[in-house]
């Protein structure tokens, strides 16, 4: 959800546009890593720093349902690098796009003939602006697990390098976190807890215990832009807002299509059974005309074939 702006000393910036936002001055990248750092600390994963930025929304397919906000290498401390794409998604199929995204980003660094055998997985983080069917929790993690099929004890597949190093087959696939903001139920217990509502409501509680949070109300706060920063900004929660209704316009005609083609094949059904146009017009909702259509459809069909 991205609200509307409402000029006061604590209204900030949506959380998806301060991301590129405070990645274009690296005086303000210790935001983002605090972010990313509570969100793979969920997982148990060490806190890391980001160490280079690697070109988004490069992609010249379907800029509106394939970009991403932010694709970044981040180093742990002990020398691990990663990347890490963060996206936001309007649509049911965020995971399909989630996919395509990290695939891509994949295919795109080792294009760029650099050496990034150092780099161990990406790490994709998924913002969804809706409450999606079936998700209770606004925190989900996801990865691809190797074990012994058919054994009572699954092991992890272990594997060498040509150095010999032993490392876990995991930890070569992308792992996914989502991120529903609607689902969060604005309690705070832990620091990801904090980052939440501040994506949630563009807001930072005055009890708030991450050392960044500070910094964001100090960094993210509308009035603190110049003029034109502010204009991009709004620009910006425009183009959002109409490529958010467009999708969910598109998905919703999708669902009706899908309804109208299923009462279309009952019908069909129907008249092969013989029943009677009342009948069907009952059972399907179809119009007398529309019902009319297919039977003669299925007369000059049947028709052709027996010429």
């Amino acid at each position: 959800m991205i609200s509307l702006i409402i000029m006061s000393d604590k209204t900030l910036i949506s959380f998806d546009y301060a991301i590129k936002y405070l990645l274009k001055n690296k005086g303000d990248y210790d935001i983002v890593e605090g972010f990313i750092s509570a969100l793979l600390a969920t997982e148990g994963y060490p806190p890391v720093k980001i160490t280079a930025l690697l070109e988004s929304e490069s992609n010249k397919e379907d800029k509106s349902l394939k970009k991403s906000i932010a694709d970044l290498i981040v180093e742990d401390r002990q020398g691990n690098k990663y990347i890490v794409e963060i996206d936001r998604s309007y649509t049911t199929l965020f995971l399909h796009k989630a996919c395509f995204n990290s695939c891509r980003l994949i295919v795109d660094s080792i294009s760029t003939n650099e050496d990034y055998n150092t780099i161990k997985k990406v790490y994709h983080i998924n913002l969804l602006y809706f409450p999606f069917a079936k998700m209770q929790s606004p925190l989900y993690h996801g990865k691809t697990i190797f074990h012994e099929i058919d054994d009572k004890h699954p092991q992890n597949l272990h594997l060498a390098n040509m150095g010999g190093q032993m490392f876990d087959a995991y930890n070569i696939f992308p792992e996914y976190f989502i991120i529903s903001v609607p689902l969060f139920n604005d309690v705070v217990k832990r620091e990801i807890d904090e980052w939440l509502y501040l994506i949630k409501y563009s807001e930072v509680k005055a009890d708030f215990k991450s050392p960044y949070m500070k910094k964001v109300v100090d960094r993210l706060n509308i009035l603190k832009m110049t003029p034109k920063e502010r204009e991009i900004y709004h620009s910006f929660v425009n183009k959002s807002l109409k490529e958010r209704d467009y999708i969910i316009s598109a998905e919703e005609k999708g669902r009706e299509e899908g309804k109208e083609e299923e009462k279309i094949i009952m019908a069909k059904a129907l008249l092969v059974e013989g029943d009677s146009v009342e009948k069907i017009m009952r059972l399907t909702g179809l119009t007398k005309e529309q019902i009319k259509n297919l039977m003669n459809h299925n007369l000059q069909t049947a028709t052709n074939l027996q010429a």
